[in-house]
């Protein structure tokens, strides 16, 4: 049966699944269709009757003859000369005679001249009728069959024919598939109508289904198209211009979008703006979300030119002023609910505007525009608005990360674009690999799915993954990765390997799973939209925190998106207390400024966490040395391994310790839960210098003092440890929270200094 391109079933299978209630798995695992008959034109090969060598070409009907045969061998065998006549008398066809229906391609099966399915058709039409019915004029006026793939345009006008038969040759350059019985639905309301030109058209369509109307659009277009190439009219001399005849397209290429229609540029004021955009649109041919971003920041423009005395249509009269408030029109711009875009969208508007600008004087379609109406990087400038804590909000929770991990086992198992091609443990084995993958490393989605094939290396015996920066353009970097990660990608490998997929997705990991697809590799419109469809299925997802009725909180399904994953990775280091250079590398930023970001905390949420931990804090004998969170923040300063209340250290800034940082044998040591990371990390580093003593043959006072401090600093761990496990256990987790907020904004401030020197003004020669 034919599979239309939004469906994984035929329609028979899919009205069979309809009416089971069954999953789309469960039913194509356990549905077995009845077999049905022969399709009517279709034959099982031609007549077996052969004599001298020759055999016949009819088409059989029953017991391997065709229907003149078969006839005969009924009459002889009733007479008992079958034998007689097949030896001497029977003589084989050498032409195939054709249905009376115009066009028909079936073969005559009767004496009548009808093809099988005619034939049925005029015996049932005999039967209701009370008069003869003649087969002659009978199937003058009768339809052709048509199988789900076929429509003919027998029944149209002969104009409207040609035009329907044009148009549907255009369309076959849009549309990533035709679907014929639309096309066939469409033919049937035209055989009243004259031409495609008609505008009321549509509203011949009994049933306006939205596919059945787009699909007349689609034909209309193309007529009109046609018609005015046919009459010396250019698409750059329009004012409504159809983007579909244009051969626009989407830049991506992943879940089937609607097409592009007709866009009406007097909405742009000005003739010679007007024109430039058409210039620009005709010639250079951007992608649909190219153009209409263009523009929309063109009708910006000129909206704000249109505030001239002159309307801004004589473009000789336009100064710098004129570039400035267009620039400041774009500032200001606004979406239809009234609220801004966000500063780097309307940037991206500003440069595209300006972008038009150039185009058209290189092209010299602006010859008449000034020079000073230009763009000075120095004053046309958007400011970028720095993101709030919002930004780092994006992170999905790691708690999140393991409610989505338990429910790993049904990603890629429902309704998935584009995957009617691929088993379905395949399917889901792919998908899981990709939220793997994801989830792991913090790469953006389309540095996922573009990963090659022979994306793993071996570096050190620490497995490695190579990807493609593509925003930056920095290509074959390298990643560190866990082991499970890469024993997901070598799973899938194999996997992989075992499928017949398109051969221009060979080289990726993650190929195009459809020839239809424009991208070699799955698209990341596909994760995005199977992300989608798992989290949206699954039981309600709970946040962290619990109401003022103590109920746990739900979380926002809508936060969860393949970007996201990326912000959790880079979060779930900084919360960890990775070094700002060595998360900026981890996540290949150019700007350690961006890195910063996830090591930003709030004011609110620090003094939270101070005035939290504060209460826990002990001195140098483990004893609660609690305070005021005011007194602690300006009565301490923080050292590497808790904090100092000695006061010439802390007005230097924790840079004048008396002792030289060896904190566990200070009186004014005050650490807190938040440096219990910390501290262990020290005491690991002191054991290892006083192997080094040792092996160096160092003076006995050298060890001692670096054993005495261990056990300083491992007394202090053992207190603070007997210390949180007396407390409720919704207490400690909420101590536990407030040292990841401090241990994170710590990381964030820690900075390498310089071994600089410091010239004095009398030194400089």
């Amino acid at each position: 049966m034919i599979v239309r391109a939004q469906e994984t079933f035929c329609t028979y299978c899919s009205d069979q699944r309809r009416k089971s209630g069954l999953p789309r798995e469960e039913f194509a695992a356990t549905f077995t269709p009845a077999r049905s008959r022969s399709l009517p034109l279709t034959v099982a090969g031609p007549c077996t009757l052969t004599r001298d060598g020759v055999r016949c070409v009819r088409p059989q009907v029953s017991g391997g003859l065709c229907a003149a045969h078969h006839n005969s061998r009924k009459y002889h065998e009733a007479r008992g000369t079958f034998e007689r006549w097949l030896r001497e008398r029977a003589t084989p066809y050498t032409d195939v005679p054709v249905c009376m229906v115009t066009d028909c391609a079936g073969a005559s099966m009767n004496s009548r001249g009808l093809c099988n399915y005619h034939w049925r058709a005029w015996r049932a039409e005999c039967r209701s009728s009370t008069d003869p019915v003649p087969a002659v004029p009978w199937a003058a006026h009768q339809p052709l069959y048509l199988l789900a793939h076929q429509f003919h345009l027998a029944p149209l006008p002969e104009l409207l024919r040609w035009e329907v038969l044009y148009a549907v040759q255009q369309m076959d350059q849009w549309v990533r598939a035709l679907e014929p019985h639309w096309i066939r639905g469409v033919i049937s309301h035209l055989t009243t109508a004259d031409t495609l030109l008609d505008a009321t058209n549509t509203a011949r369509l009994t049933k306006p289904h939205q596919s059945a109307v787009r699909t007349l659009e689609n034909l209309q277009s193309a007529a009109r198209a046609g018609y005015s190439e046919f009459s010396g009219i250019t698409l750059i001399d329009q004012d409504v211009i159809d983007l579909r005849v244009l051969g626009l397209r989407h830049s991506a290429s992943g879940k089937r979008r609607h097409l592009p229609g007709r866009v009406d540029l007097r909405t742009v004021r000005q003739p010679w703006l007007r024109q430039a955009l058409r210039h620009w649109v005709t010639t250079a041919r951007p992608t649909t979300e190219d153009f209409k971003r263009t523009f929309h920041a063109t009708t910006i423009a000129s909206t704000a030119l249109a505030q001239r005395a002159d309307a801004g249509e004589d473009p000789v009269a336009l100064s710098f002023a004129d570039a400035t408030l267009a620039v400041d029109a774009f500032r200001a711009a606004r979406k239809r609910d009234g609220t801004p875009y966000s500063s780097s969208f309307r940037r991206s508007l500003l440069g595209m505007f300006f972008q038009l600008i150039a185009y058209g004087r290189r092209c010299g379609t602006l010859d008449d525009l000034p020079g000073t109406f230009t763009r000075v990087p120095v004053e046309h400038v958007i400011s970028v608005e720095e993101p709030n804590e919002d930004f780092i909000g994006k992170a999905i929770p790691e708690s999140v990360i393991r409610q989505l991990d338990t429910h790993l086992d049904t990603l890629g198992t429902g309704n998935t674009y584009g995957c009617r091609d691929i088993d379905p443990d395949a399917r889901h084995l792919l998908y899981r690999t990709m939220y793997i993958v994801l989830r792991d490393t913090g790469r953006r989605p389309l540095e996922i799915v573009s990963l090659a094939r022979d994306c793993l290396e071996n570096h050190n015996g620490q497995p490695t993954l190579i990807w493609d920066n593509h925003k930056r353009k920095r290509h074959r970097r390298r990643l560190p990765i866990t082991t499970s990660t890469a024993d997901a990608i070598r799973t899938w490998q194999s996997c992989r390997d075992q499928l017949h997929l398109p051969a221009k997705g060979d080289r990726y990991l993650f190929p195009s799973l459809t020839p239809l697809s424009d991208a070699p590799h799955i698209s990341s419109t596909y994760l995005s939209d199977a992300l989608r469809l798992w989290v949206d299925a699954l039981p309600p997802l709970h946040a962290e925190g619990t109401d003022s009725q103590g109920q746990r909180l739900l979380f926002d399904p809508s936060l969860i998106y393949p970007y996201a994953f990326r912000h959790s990775y880079a979060q779930r280091h900084a919360d960890a207390g990775t070094p700002v250079d060595v998360l900026r590398e981890l996540m290949d930023h150019k700007s350690i400024a961006m890195t910063q970001r996830y090591y930003t905390v709030s004011l609110k949420r620090k003094s939270e966490a101070v005035a939290k931990l504060s209460a826990h804090v002990l001195d140098q004998h483990g004893h609660p040395s609690s305070s005021s969170s005011t007194a602690y923040e300006m009565r301490s300063i923080a050292v590497p391994y808790g904090g100092c209340t000695e006061p010439s250290n802390v007005k230097a800034g924790g840079q004048a310790c008396p002792i030289r940082f060896q904190c566990a044998g200070c009186g004014f040591y005050r650490p807190d839960p938040s440096y219990l990371p910390a501290i262990e990390h020290h005491i690991n580093e002191l054991r290892a210098d006083r192997e080094t003593a040792r092996a160096m043959g160092a003076a006995e006072f050298v060890t001692t003092a670096l054993t005495a401090q261990i056990t300083a600093y491992q007394r202090v761990i053992d207190r603070m440890n007997t210390h949180l496990a007396s407390l409720p256990a919704s207490e400690r987790a909420q101590i536990e929270e407030a040292s990841t907020v401090l241990r994170k904004a710590r990381a964030g401030n820690n900075h390498t200094l310089l071994p600089l020197t410091t010239a004095r003004p009398k030194d400089v020669r």
